[in-house]
């Protein structure tokens, strides 16, 4: 299985990555850390499996820049590309924020753009989930979903 994470958070790539080394003993899995590199290597190696972060830089950062401004929805727009191109990965989408904010588009819960990407995106999206360094529980949902794509 090809699995792609695209995280810009360097903790929380970590835990995810060792989760998934776990998880999918056997697997390749890549990682990318802002919206282009991200977009780039799904439209590019088209994995079986992405682990999304929802909110991260436009541009990879690299040592004395900032990586373009932070795209607040960089995860949907991804999935929009990703239904656009009519490609047929399986995404799920694990944020630390329990609500996002745009200038434009305003603001929306988790809740609310779990419901909102469902609808959108219902052949590539499995769920979003909220991610806690502190707790266990984004663990355990993204075993049960790791389950769903090993039965696919």
């Amino acid at each position: 299985m090809n699995v792609l994470i695209v995280e810009d958070d360097l903790n929380k790539l970590k835990q995810i990555s060792e989760l998934l080394h776990k998880e999918l003993p056997g697997a390749s899995i890549v990682e990318r850390h802002s919206y282009q590199s991200g977009l780039k290597e799904v439209m590019t190696t088209r994995p079986d499996f992405v682990v999304l972060d929802m909110s991260m830089p436009t541009y990879d950062v690299k040592s004395g820049q900032q990586g373009g401004r932070t795209r607040a929805y960089a995860g949907r727009e991804i999935l929009s590309e990703l239904a656009r191109k009519r490609l047929k990965c399986k995404v799920v989408v694990v944020s630390q924020f329990e609500s996002f904010h745009d200038p434009i588009e305003g603001r929306i819960t988790l809740e609310e753009l779990k419901v909102l990407l469902r609808r959108q995106f219902e052949s590539n999206y499995l769920g979003a989930i909220y991610y806690n360094p502190a707790e266990a529980a984004w663990r355990t949902e993204l075993t049960a979903i790791l389950d769903q794509v090993r039965g696919m």
